[in-house]
């Protein structure tokens, strides 16, 4: 009994220090104080305060970073909290002094274990990048692309889909201009690759200006743009557009002391009540700009079903080729993110994404070929190359000693092949590779969608020893009733309860909810687009067993991740 108590202390330990190693990464500054007095701060709060190490501020009170001007209030905060057993969070805006001098801070209060002990962390953000002109000024940066100003891809997503959200409830249409700049691959060769971002930057003001108040501007792609304009009928929307085309015509730009003139092709797609989805509007936009582009360029295209549906064919077979091509000539690639323990677990664990490159060997967006992969059922033959290729570098991998573990996504027309888990058993002894040492994704939505396909997999694959995960958990209503079809090993939380976690009390709930409930049904619980410290020591708290996202490290080619660390 002794010495199984002691195990469990020993992992529990263990998940701390990775914890904390985790948290001594992170940019934000962060410490843990137990009554009034530092037990442990990271990097960015001794940086913060001018602290060489930890020892230095060991035992230091937290009073000593509060200016005395506000030791009172700062004291009297601490003792109403100290009473408050309900285990919430508080904020408090203080004067903090460091070695370089006093700075106006926010301290936010997060109730928190070490060694068993309970005590409080405490995180401090600069006010001095908080006031309300710079915080508007940050806020717009998240939704900025950088070389051009213009609005970013996910932000104008965001907004189309208010506007279809609009249009539905009665609330005005809207139309979508999809801006592509015609022979840009052309215009690349010329000026070159430096150059050629100036040409995009060139374009990008000339679209800002001429929209204006009109609509919203967004850089959507390498070389194409994308436009929102509001409250305006087909004809506005029209007349806006050949506007933004003879505008980019009559320009003259100079790069580099070299004069260029551009056109530019542009597609139409209006949102109204009965409009679909953001994603079907802005693939009907991105027709109509084909149909321009491939009507001669320099030119304006508002989407029609009728006449676009030859066009839609040609370029569903080009795709076709392009896919094709890249299956047979190995321009498939893999990439590879960490997903990293919080309970002081070592062995590696990557999931495995899918990138495609073009026949210049510039990268394809997943979200561009794989949909059509969806459509063409291609994506049944990826996800068969993705499953070979995963294995042969697993394979390699453990050869040499390192006990890794990928996770490998399935489709959901794959999970309808029932042949799926014998072609699997073959390539997992031909590879002479553990069938415990892959674990296969299943999406939600996927799973809901071939119900009856995803539980005969789950079934067999179980039976061949290998592991299945449910990703993106509880993106749906019926997300638990789920789990009584499939009965997976892991369950990756959908990343939009992650997001905001210290903050939304909501999302904790959901989280927490989750969490408890795998517990009891001895599943695994994975946190996905972890994109802070904040988050991760909520998740710790919860006892989360592991997490992935950018705040650990992005996708990458090389399987070079510190596991023993948690640091790269």
């Amino acid at each position: 009994m002794q010495s199984s108590l002691n195990y469990y202390r020993a992992g529990h330990k263990e998940s701390e220090r990775r914890c904390r190693s985790l948290l001594d990464s992170s940019r934000d500054s962060i410490a843990y104080v137990h009554d009034g007095m530092h037990i442990y701060a990271n990097s960015s709060y001794l940086e913060m305060f001018g602290f060489g190490n930890l020892d230095e501020i060991e035992g230091t009170p937290i009073m000593d970073m509060v200016a005395g001007d506000d030791q009172g209030s700062f004291k009297e905060f601490l003792r109403n909290y100290g009473k408050d057993e309900s285990g919430t969070e508080a904020s408090l805006d203080v004067k903090c002094v460091s070695a370089k001098g006093s700075f106006k801070a926010k301290m936010e209060f997060t109730p928190a274990t070490i060694d068993g002990e309970p005590c409080t962390q405490i995180l401090i953000r600069d006010q001095a990048i908080g006031d309300k002109e710079l915080e508007q000024k940050l806020k717009y940066l998240s939704k900025q692309d950088v070389l051009t100003g213009l609005y970013n891809r996910q932000y104008f997503m965001e907004e189309l889909e208010l506007a279809v959200n609009n249009a539905r409830a009665g609330s005005g249409n809207s139309g979508l201009l999809y801006i592509l700049i015609d022979n840009f691959k052309a215009v690349k060769e010329s000026v070159g690759l430096g150059a050629s971002d100036l040409v995009v930057s060139d374009i990008a003001n000339l679209v800002k200006d001429k929209v204006g108040t009109l609509g919203l501007p967004a850089r959507f792609g390498d070389s194409s743009f994308t436009v929102l304009v509001k409250g305006k009928d087909a004809a506005a929307t029209q007349t806006l557009a050949d506007e933004l085309r003879r505008a980019v015509e009559e320009h003259i730009l100079d790069i580099e002391g070299r004069s260029l003139t551009l056109t530019t092709s542009i597609g139409i797609s209006l949102v109204t009540e009965s409009s679909p989805g953001a994603q079907e509007i802005l693939s009907r936009a991105d027709l109509a700009c084909e149909v321009a582009r491939s009507s001669g360029g320099n030119r304006v295209h508002l989407h029609n079903p009728v006449a676009d549906e030859q066009v839609g064919r040609e370029r569903e077979q080009q795709w076709n080729h392009l896919i094709h091509e890249a299956l047979s000539e190995d321009r498939f690639h893999l990439v590879y993110q960490p997903i990293v323990s919080l309970q002081g677990e070592i062995d590696e664990k990557y999931e495995v994404l899918l990138r495609m490159r073009d026949s210049e060997g510039e990268d394809i967006r997943p979200g561009q070929f794989l949909p059509v992969a969806m459509q063409t059922g291609q994506i049944v033959e990826i996800d068969r190359w993705v499953i070979r290729k995963a294995a042969e570098v697993l394979a390699e991998r453990r050869r040499n000693g390192a006990n890794t573990v990928f996770f490998i996504k399935l489709s959901g027309p794959t999970l309808d092949d029932h042949e799926l888990p014998i072609w699997i058993s073959q390539v997992l002894k031909e590879a002479r590779l553990a069938s415990d040492a892959i674990v296969f994704e299943i999406a939600e939505n996927d799973a809901s969608e071939h119900l009856k396909g995803a539980k005969a997999f789950v079934a067999t694959i179980s039976s061949l020893h290998c592991k299945t995960s449910l990703e993106h958990f509880g993106s749906s209503p019926n997300s638990f009733q789920l789990l009584k079809h499939l009965p997976v090993d892991y369950l990756k939380i959908d990343g939009k309860f992650i997001h905001n976690l210290m903050r939304d009390t909501d999302n904790q709930a959901v989280v927490k909810s989750i969490v408890d409930m795998a517990r009891s049904m001895n599943k695994v619980c994975i946190a996905e687009f972890v994109e802070d410290a904040s988050s991760l020591t909520v998740l710790f708290q919860y006892g989360i067993q592991y997490i992935q996202g950018y705040f650990l490290a992005e996708p990458t080619e090389g399987l070079n991740y510190d596991f023993t660390e948690g640091s790269m």
